[in-house]
């Protein structure tokens, strides 16, 4: 049995939660199961997380047994769409990963604050 790639999201936060709906629109073959990451069947695939990326604040692709988080879990994704986002993704790909992942722990940083609250 082939399982669909998963994609783990912070189910709390507004961003993270656009980004997975960004995901669902430009997925029409149905490629990703998207899981927020605090509900009951995200909480038991994130019980086989490795312990590497357990305290990582980023959104995770599990794909064939393997997890990746920040900036290439994005680049995975992206990979998985249509033609010029695969191309986008590839074009990610190409910044060293270190200035990648530092550009996604910057955002994620403040992604909290990204869209205006309901108060």
């Amino acid at each position: 049995m082939i399982s669909l790639p998963i994609v783990l999201f912070d189910g709390f936060c507004l961003t993270c939660n656009r980004w997975a709906k960004w995901i669902s629109k430009r997925d029409p073959k149905k490629v990703f199961e998207l899981l927020p990451q605090d509900s009951p069947e995200g909480n038991a695939v994130m019980e086989s997380c490795p312990e590497l990326l357990k305290d990582v604040d980023s959104v995770y692709i599990v794909k064939n047994h393997q997890w990746y988080a920040r900036s290439s879990a994005i680049c995975r994704m992206l990979w998985e769409l249509r033609l010029h986002w695969k191309i986008a993704g590839t074009l990610l790909w190409l910044i060293p990963l270190p200035l990648r992942d530092y550009g996604y722990n910057q955002f994620a940083k403040r992604r909290h604050g990204l869209l205006p609250s309901d108060s």
